[in-house]
């Protein structure tokens, strides 16, 4: 297989954060949609992947990974109650640490209730181990639907949670360090496992009442199926999804489990959480150069946003 040539410059300079901000003055926020209009959300989400997508590959320590820790945070700025940050470092033996950082929007709700946590990691994988020659390998993959379609779509919660205040409390983590291990290594998962690692260092009381991933979200023939960790653990919170789903008509759900996948819900699930993940695993272009954002659709966007929206309602 030839590589690509139409990938995205890589920004070879560390850019200062006077440039990072000069660079997010190009990406407008996208305008608050009527209070009672879900379906203004389509091109809002839409919006929100293509400026993520514009940063380029987006794995710790380049310039895009920079860049869209900048613009999540100013759209928390904007929408959320708090923005909140866990920074922490990934190291391996004999090679420099890495920072990385998790970035939590905070919505207080109307209730005391534990929250409810919806997650989803920005960074994207450092190369493209799913590509056939070995040359291509090497490169970082842009990621537009792994990385940018569970990110995009938690912008666009925020903004909706901003025009919709939750009865429950609700955050939502932007995780980092999910796509940073070589194959069968253990290095996934570093922002959910440290998340999880200080929830175990805090009252109980604080903890999240369920947890549910977003994950591969966008691809034009999307098909989410049941994930079968989340099956086993979080039956209740996948049944609302379903209902959901059936409720709104939406057709990309599908109830018979049929992947095991490992994801940023397992750390949680490990503590004793309810957590799930919502992915179409069944993807074609997973870690190659071809997950870009014509592989993606807004369509695909809305009916997860808007199935989540409605699920959120019953929690």
């Amino acid at each position: 297989m030839k590589l690509r040539t139409d990938k995205p410059i890589f920004i070879k300079k560390i850019l200062s954060w006077n440039a990072l901000l000069a660079v997010l003055l190009i990406f407008v926020l996208p305008k608050t949609a009527g209070s009672q209009d879900l379906p203004g959300y389509k091109p809002i989400l839409w919006k929100y992947l293509e400026s993520v997508v514009t940063f380029g590959p987006r794995h710790p320590t380049s310039p895009g990974h920079m860049m869209l820790q900048a613009y999540i945070k100013a759209v928390g700025g904007k929408y959320a109650d708090e923005v909140r940050e866990q920074k922490f470092t990934f190291q391996k033996p004999g090679q420099p640490a890495v920072e990385m950082v998790n970035i939590e929007l905070v919505f207080h709700g109307k209730t005391k209730k534990a929250p409810l946590l919806l997650g989803a990691h920005y960074d994207t994988r450092p190369f493209a181990d799913e590509e056939e020659d070995a040359y291509s390998q090497r490169f970082p993959i842009l990621g537009a639907n792994d990385g940018g379609s569970g990110t995009a779509v938690l912008l666009a919660l925020a903004q909706y949670l901003h025009a919709h205040p939750p009865k429950r409390p609700v955050r939502l983590v932007f995780f980092d360090g999910e796509d940073y291990g070589v194959k069968h290594s253990s290095d996934y998962f570093l922002g959910s496992k440290h998340y999880v690692a200080q929830l175990e260092k805090s009252d109980r009381n604080e903890w999240p009442y369920g947890v549910l991933i977003i994950d591969m979200v966008g691809d034009k023939d999307l098909q989410i199926t049941r994930e079968t960790y989340s099956a086993e653990n979080a039956s209740w919170l996948l049944k609302m999804i379903d209902d959901s789903a059936q409720k709104l008509k939406v057709t990309q759900f599908f109830n018979p489990p049929k992947h095991t996948v490992r994801d940023d819900h397992l750390p949680f699930i490990k503590i004793g959480v309810p957590a799930a993940v919502l992915m179409d695993f069944d993807y074609p272009y997973w870690h190659t150069h071809q997950d870009t954002l014509d592989k993606c659709s807004p369509e695909s966007l809305f009916a997860v946003f808007s199935v989540v929206v409605d699920a959120m309602g019953k929690i």
